[in-house]
């Protein structure tokens, strides 16, 4: 009786959430219409579109079990790899906050970075389990 509770309150969270998001992307890319910014409409969709995708990838991979680039990401080497690229991400973020850029405060490049850090961490992490 409570699972089926908190199943009906996740899904409700879930569609709340998904109605929140709606809205916030609908004033960004009206905004970004109206001020005849096509290209950040255009790219927004795109990168929504490639992220989406990405994602997909990486959730049909236990339907398949190991594949190809998941020994490859699993191999023992590549630990240090995603270490350099730790490195190499910290560097650019310290680099693009202290640029001064509007695009960095307004938070458009941040965010590609904050989900190119949360990609280049989880492998780093599978990366170092996997072995």
């Amino acid at each position: 009786m409570t699972m089926d509770r908190l199943r009906t309150l996740g899904y409700l969270l879930a569609l709340v959430i998904l109605g929140v998001v709606l809205f916030s992307l609908y004033a960004t890319f009206r905004g970004a219409i109206e001020n005849g910014n096509w290209v950040a409409f255009l790219g927004g969709i795109l990168l929504g579109a490639i992220f989406v995708s990405f994602l997909l990838v990486i959730m049909i991979v236990p339907d398949r079990r190991r594949t190809g680039w998941v020994q490859a990401l699993t191999n023992v080497n590549t630990k240090y790899l995603f270490g350099l690229l730790i490195i190499v991400w910290v560097i650019a973020m310290l680099i693009l906050s202290n640029l001064g850029l509007e695009a960095t405060q307004v938070g458009g490049l941040a965010l590609v970075g904050l989900f190119a850090g949360i990609f280049i961490f989880m492998g780093f992490i599978w990366s170092v389990i996997g072995e």
